[in-house]
């Protein structure tokens, strides 16, 4: 069913304003998470200003009307009532004039998505009152400009615009921009991209300010019940004197540590403590907490559960089932294999006074040693027989990818931290070293050496690491115990606990039938087979949109014809293949346009870097911190890069497909891939072996040097493939 007809169904229910007074009673999907906060932390007793919700009965009725229907609106004034009374104070009076904020509020959290409004109310006359009542007009003010700068902003798109004096024409405007914000271009690629339903609305939640910037004994502050990069207590948050709103998060001004909160004023914290661990043992999880102090009065503003590190996952998970607040089911469905592999990573070796054999440029962080290898299938044929080996190569590609896999750490001549040897090694856990110079990989092979990846250096023999802290080692073992397994099979059970919604499991694709399949022919599985390494049935017959028995029996006939060997990993091109699979590509080479493909592939190098910058952000947010994937808006904003370039590109790859007919399938795969992520199910943008977006693009690249009769080796030293 569409967003639209589900809109069409809907009925404004009897009662859509509800007041938040602890017996609310309605769900997430009706009153958004905000306002669900609200009304639960008032049921717990903590201290919340009053506050009341439109549900989003009444943004379906907002988005079917286009504005707000009359009997909603006699609901709006009726909850403005209702914040009079809760706090003595009057909206739009200049005898204690009430201010409020109106936020928008999903079931779906979606920070930094949809629009807030502060200090609604404010007039001329109303700051005036402020200002005589408080007998600080600094503070008047400060709130009244802060009101006119994000009314401006939110409402009315216009730092210059009018804003209303009419307190009443303010909270309207500021209510429909809400609404309306649910449909902004951001909220709506940060849904497709987490497959978050259009039809699900925004709730917007009206509450009385409370003034953080009020004197010198008020102000804002975030609180963590437990230390989100550690995962350890006691509680770690943040305070701002004389802050409001979002002051604290938005990075414009620098918070002190909480301490200097309990060493002011030391009641305040020690209720805003005790508030904290109400919370958590109810939520039974990390809480976010975002409190005011207004002249010494502390007031909760929202309570949710908390991002947290992959330390912080791992560590929180395990304590709270020591603390009997989770089960151990549920302790293991909070960790990913991701935040294993994170905190089981070797931090740098100790320098030990040696010079180091390269240096290069951090790719991805790790310590490892082994002997030094220069050929994919040397490094899995040793590896496979229980050597720990280190790939060194000019540059990589996708067919080195099986020895990437089988390698305890790679190192590159060329190429920079946005290279195919430095986007894979990342999506594979490997330390890695790129972009060492020339005359590395003679100097290197057959040695023995230690891979400082977060460094960017390659020592000689083996470095010892700083080993893992005994306390990590300890919470992996037991999150092991309840899966049932050991350490090394804990990583296999998280990755089927957490695969995507649909089965699709995250080291897999299921082949998927094209409505319109084509004919698979000899060069189109040769071909792909060379460029992947390693492959099998399954992954090629989603790739090439065939079924997979189908795939498996053209590929048994490889086999017997001596063209393709099969592996643990798959199928794989034999020696024998090489000489045809050249043949082939020359006799397509000769039915292309040589002028047309060279332009092609010259526009195509003009975005290859752009697309490489957006999958390097979506796996690091600098060149020192790896991306745990925790702050939903930053990924949201690189997903929408990558959305976009697609979308920009898709054009010139459609192209493809009429000059060279092979290449017509990566439309369809780099448009699958997109899907996929629109869905929900991020592996797609990077993961190897699967048809991530990344994995995809990079294939294309490769067949598109072959085409235009060049290698890579040619290109690599162009700087047109890393």
């Amino acid at each position: 069913m569409t967003a639209g007809a589900e809109l069409a169904q809907r009925e404004v229910a009897d009662v859509t304003v509800v007041e938040l007074d602890g017996g609310c009673g309605l769900s997430r999907e009706q009153i958004g998470g905000k306002a669900w906060s609200v009304d639960h932390m008032r049921a717990l007793g903590l201290p919340v200003p009053p506050a009341f919700v439109i549900t989003t009965e009444g943004w379906a009725d907002y988005t079917r009307r286009g504005a707000i229907a009359e009997d909603i609106w006699r609901q709006v004034r009726a909850g403005i009532e209702m914040i009079e009374r809760g706090t003595g104070r009057r909206f739009g009076s200049i005898e204690r004039p009430l201010l409020v904020s109106v936020r928008s509020g999903a079931a779906i959290s979606m920070p930094g998505m949809m629009d807030t409004v502060l200090n609604l109310g404010m007039t001329d006359a109303v700051q005036r009152a402020l200002a005589e009542e408080t007998r600080n007009p600094v503070y008047a003010d400060d709130t009244r400009q802060r009101f006119l700068t994000q009314y401006r902003e939110t409402v009315l798109n216009d730092e210059h615009g009018a804003v209303p004096e009419d307190p009443w024409e303010q909270l309207r405007g500021a209510i429909e921009a809400v609404f309306r914000s649910w449909d902004s271009p951001r909220a709506k690629t940060y849904r497709r991209n987490r497959g978050v339903s259009d039809a699900l609305g925004t709730a917007v939640t009206v509450q009385a300010m409370v003034f953080g910037n009020l004197d010198e004994l008020s102000g804002t502050g975030v609180l963590f019940s437990r230390n989100p990069n550690t995962g350890d207590g006691p509680v770690y948050g943040e305070w701002l004197v004389g802050g409001q709103g979002e002051d604290v998060v938005s990075g414009r001004l620098t918070p002190r540590p909480l301490d200097d909160l309990a060493r002011t004023q030391p009641q305040v914290h020690e209720r805003l403590i005790a508030a904290a661990r109400l919370l958590e043992r109810d939520g039974r999880d990390i809480q976010d907490i975002e409190f005011t102090v207004e002249s010494g009065t502390l007031w909760l503003l929202q309570s949710r559960a908390a991002k947290r590190s992959a330390r912080a996952a791992v560590r929180a998970a395990v304590a709270m089932v020591e603390e009997g607040l989770i089960g151990t089911d549920q302790a293991l469905d909070r960790v990913t294999a991701d935040q294993i592999r994170a905190v089981l990573r070797p931090a740098s070796g100790d320098n030990t006074g040696q010079e180091p054999l390269a240096r290069g440029e951090s790719a991805c962080p790790g310590l490892a040693s082994g002997v030094v290898v220069t050929d994919p299938d040397e490094a899995e044929r040793r590896a496979e027989a229980g050597e720990d080996v280190v790939l060194v190569r000019p540059t990589t590609s996708p067919d080195d990818l099986h020895g990437m896999i089988a390698a305890r750490a790679i190192v590159t001549e060329l190429g920079g931290t946005t290279s195919h040897a430095a986007l894979v090694s990342r999506e594979l856990g490997r330390p890695c070293v790129v972009g060492c110079g020339p005359g590395v990989v003679a100097a290197l092979t057959g040695t023995t050496v230690t891979v400082d990846g977060g460094a960017g250096v390659v020592w000689p023999g083996e470095v010892a690491g700083k080993p893992v802290e005994e306390a990590i080692l300890a919470d992996v073992r037991r999150l092991a115990d309840w899966a049932n397994t050991d350490p090394d099979g804990l990583l296999a059970t998280l990755e089927n606990r957490t695969a995507p919604p649909g089965g699709v499991a995250s080291e897999d694709v299921v082949a998927e039938r094209l409505s319109s399949p084509v004919e698979v022919t000899e060069l189109d599985l040769l071909r792909l087979v060379g460029i992947k390494g390693r492959v099998n049935a399954e992954n090629l017959a989603a790739s090439l949109g065939a079924e997979v028995d189908d795939i498996t029996a053209r590929c048994a006939d490889l086999v017997t014809a001596g063209l393709c060997a099969t592996t643990p990993a798959g199928f794989r091109l034999t020696p024998d293949a090489r000489p045809r699979l050249e043949e082939l590509l020359t006799a397509e080479r000769g039915t292309v346009d040589h002028a047309a493909i060279t332009a092609a592939y010259d526009e195509f190098c003009l975005h290859n870097q752009d697309l490489k910058v957006i999958i390097t952000d979506w796996q690091m947010k600098d060149g020192s911190t790896v991306n745990d994937h925790s702050d939903a808006a930053y990924d949201a904003s690189v997903l929408d890069r990558l959305n976009a370039t697609h979308q920009r590109l898709r054009p010139l790859i459609q192209r493809l497909g009429g000059i060279a007919p092979r290449l017509a399938r990566y439309a369809d795969r780099l448009d699958r891939a997109v899907e996929r992520i629109a869905a929900g199910d991020l592996t797609y943008v990077a993961r190897p072996i699967m048809d991530s977006y990344h994995t995809v693009w990079f294939e294309l690249h490769e067949d598109l040097i072959g085409l235009c009769g060049l290698s890579r080796a040619e290109e690599a030293a162009a700087g047109r493939a890393h």
